[in-house]
């Protein structure tokens, strides 16, 4: 009896597996040939933005930080001749007028320095009264002897004594005339002394900071407190020397507060200074000073007065065609 073999099925199902295997490779293939053909999009997306910035920055001709300020600074207000404040006539914030009152100073000292410089004054117009009727006086004598002589050596004697009194009393007259003049000037500056007890304001403005309180004795030329002036704000820029030639005066610019960027107030450039310096505005990446000193500095004026002084801000110089800042 014969036996019959049966083939082997192991060749066919290595064949499907490898099918199957090609299939699995050409699927993965696929994602990662669609990968390929959205990379041109991408690579436009980017270009397109790194366009838009470039066109960002050709809108300015220079940037540089500054910070707000007003014309000649914050008022410091002081007493020329000290003395204890009595009271305050102002709150810190409070807008005021030229002339108004700030503060008042004891005047107990200043008026009875005034009291004794009016009676040294009256004392002297009183002697210089005196001092011309000696004047008269002497003048009659004199008269006397020339119109009615005494006989001998005695007569030209009395004569020369009654001409010597009158010269004398000239002398003495002379002499009181600016004792008196003196004594006025004494009265005079006592009474500016008793003024300077009322601090008043200087020009229109709001007060910013009392220094001293009531009760503290403030010394001579001592500060008393700090006056914001009214007027337009402007912004010391530092600008770097590799920009100075591209900043004209009376070139429009941009400027944005550091804190936030939001609102665009218009300015104009009022000067670009002719002296190098270290820069007076720290960069905003920490608090230390640019140690770079090679910049100038760039005034300019505000449209407006929305910005507090000493706020930190970042100015944007536009083109000289551009007259009117970006909203």
């Amino acid at each position: 009896m014969m036996k019959t073999t049966a083939l082997s099925p192991r060749p066919a199902r290595s064949a499907w597996g490898l099918l199957s295997l090609l299939t699995v490779a050409l699927a993965a293939c696929a994602p990662h040939d669609d990968a390929h053909k959205a990379s041109p999009s991408a690579s436009a997306s980017a270009g397109g933005a790194a366009s838009a910035s470039a066109l960002a920055d050709k809108r300015y001709v220079a940037i540089a930080r500054g910070r707000v300020d007003v014309p000649g600074g914050l008022l410091r207000v002081a007493t020329p001749y000290g003395g204890l404040i009595e009271r305050w006539g102002v709150e810190p914030g409070a807008t005021v007028k030229q002339g108004q009152v700030l503060a008042q100073l004891d005047t107990r000292e200043p008026r009875t320095a005034l009291e004794l410089a009016k009676a040294e004054h009256a004392r002297a117009v009183a002697q210089l009264e005196v001092v011309r009727t000696e004047l008269l006086v002497a003048r009659a004598r004199r008269e006397r002897a020339i119109a009615a002589p005494l006989p001998g050596t005695a007569g030209t004697q009395a004569l020369e004594d009654a001409r010597f009194a009158v010269v004398y009393a000239g002398q003495q007259l002379a002499a009181q005339e600016t004792a008196v003049l003196v004594e006025k000037q004494r009265v005079d500056q006592a009474m500016q002394v008793l003024a300077a007890a009322t601090v008043r304001a200087p020009a229109n403005g709001q007060v910013v900071q009392r220094i001293a309180q009531v009760g503290e004795y403030v010394e001579p030329h001592g500060l008393v407190l700090h006056l914001l002036p009214d007027g337009p704000r402007i912004v010391r820029a530092d600008l770097n020397e590799a920009l100075i030639s591209r900043v004209q005066v009376g070139m429009r610019a941009e400027v944005v507060s550091v804190a936030e960027d939001s609102a665009v107030h218009g300015a104009r450039v009022l000067n670009v200074g002719e002296v190098f310096g270290p820069p007076r505005t720290p960069d905003t990446a920490g608090s230390e000073e640019i140690a770079d000193n090679r910049v100038v500095e760039c005034l300019l004026q505000l449209d407006d007065t929305a910005l507090r002084v000493g706020q930190r801000v970042l100015v944007r110089f536009l083109p000289a065609q551009a007259t009117e800042p970006a909203k």
